[in-house]
């Protein structure tokens, strides 16, 4: 990332805490900007195994949820 890069990610970011951005929104700005994918790949390169086993049990928790309405 180049001087202008970071300056402007800190200004977004800066702007970001500023209106207490949520979960949802956040993903609705990575989706927009065309990130999910590679959002995903890296928090899940940069997890342990014990955090992504926590949350696929989570994952299929809620799955079975939804199944059994």
């Amino acid at each position: 990332m180049d001087r202008n890069q970071q300056s402007s990610a800190d200004h977004i970011i800066e702007h970001l805490n500023a209106i207490d951005v949520d979960g949802e929104t956040m993903e609705y700005i990575i989706n927009g900007v065309g990130m999910s994918y590679q959002m995903l790949r890296q928090l899940i390169i940069n997890s342990s195994d014990f955090d992504i086993n926590n949350i696929i049990s989570e994952r299929d928790e809620i799955n079975g949820q939804i199944t059994q309405l």
